[in-house]
């Protein structure tokens, strides 16, 4: 099973750590770390708030709704949005949450890659993390400026 961490980054910051996601997969895995009753005054907390931009669960619901409302394998189920694999071998959820997305999935890699293709259009400064896998990258790759 995978499971994804997807927070929107404010855009000077997402600019900023292209070529080094290592570094905010790092600040993210602390933060997660922190225990529930010391994130609020925690140093961690307000760096995390600092860099990261609200998700209109409104707007995402309705984004992946419209996009996979014609499929045979995708229902949208008190909050969670999921798909079934053709094979029912696998699935993938999302869901929303008040400062990340939460992606978790089974199977193909083909089933969260539908919910982060969608993700992508919406905006450019996603970036999705997989604590357990160490694995991380932005959806939608920020291209680096070219300066004449």
């Amino acid at each position: 099973m995978r499971h994804y961490y997807v927070y929107l980054i404010e855009e000077e910051f997402a600019n900023h750590f292209f070529g080094r996601e290592a570094k905010l997969f790092h600040l993210f895995q602390e933060y997660l770390r922190t225990s529930p009753e010391q994130l609020e005054f925690n140093h961690l907390y307000k760096q995390i708030r600092y860099v990261t931009k609200s998700i209109s669960a409104e707007s995402i619901d309705h984004m992946i709704e419209s996009s996979l409302t014609n499929r045979y394998n995708y229902a949208h189920i008190e909050g969670h949005h999921r798909i079934d694999s053709e094979s029912k071998r696998g699935n993938a959820l999302l869901q929303v949450r008040d400062q990340y997305i939460e992606v978790t999935s089974i199977g193909s890699f083909d089933m969260e890659a539908i919910f982060f293709e969608i993700l992508r259009k919406i905006d450019s400064c996603f970036l999705a993390m997989d604590f357990e896998a160490k694995r991380y990258g932005w959806l939608k790759p920020i291209k680096e400026r070219k300066f004449v």
